[in-house]
């Protein structure tokens, strides 16, 4: 089922829909969208929207015929893509790349003249 059906059966929208459409955005930078059915994905990003914005969704996902560890387990790959964006230091990433990259020869090549 689509996300826009979870949250209408879940009698959530605005801010908490608004938020789980951003975090499966999201997701498409991580592997889950190879490893994991989208209905999983989408449940995942509603649990975490619902989590942030404090709504009470222990009983919606208690009466899911689905298995929650595996909602768990997704959630946390996105956490984790998330930590990394929270750590992430482009400019000493790059300096540490241009460091390994081979240092061009500046001397000049020596003519041959025939």
């Amino acid at each position: 089922r689509p996300l826009v059906q979870y949250m209408q059966d879940l009698g959530g929208e605005g801010e908490v829909l608004q938020l789980a459409w951003r975090i499966v955005n999201d997701s498409l930078r991580t592997d889950v969208c190879l490893l994991f059915p989208p209905y999983e994905i989408a449940l995942s990003c509603i649990h975490m929207a619902c989590v942030v914005h404090q709504k009470d969704c222990k009983q919606w996902f208690a009466e899911l015929n689905t298995d929650l560890d595996r909602i768990m387990e997704i959630t946390r790959y996105i956490l984790n893509l998330y930590d990394l964006w929270e750590s992430y230091d482009e400019r000493k990433e790059i300096q540490g790349l241009l460091q390994k990259m081979p240092k061009p020869n500046t001397q000049p090549v020596p003519r041959v003249v025939r």
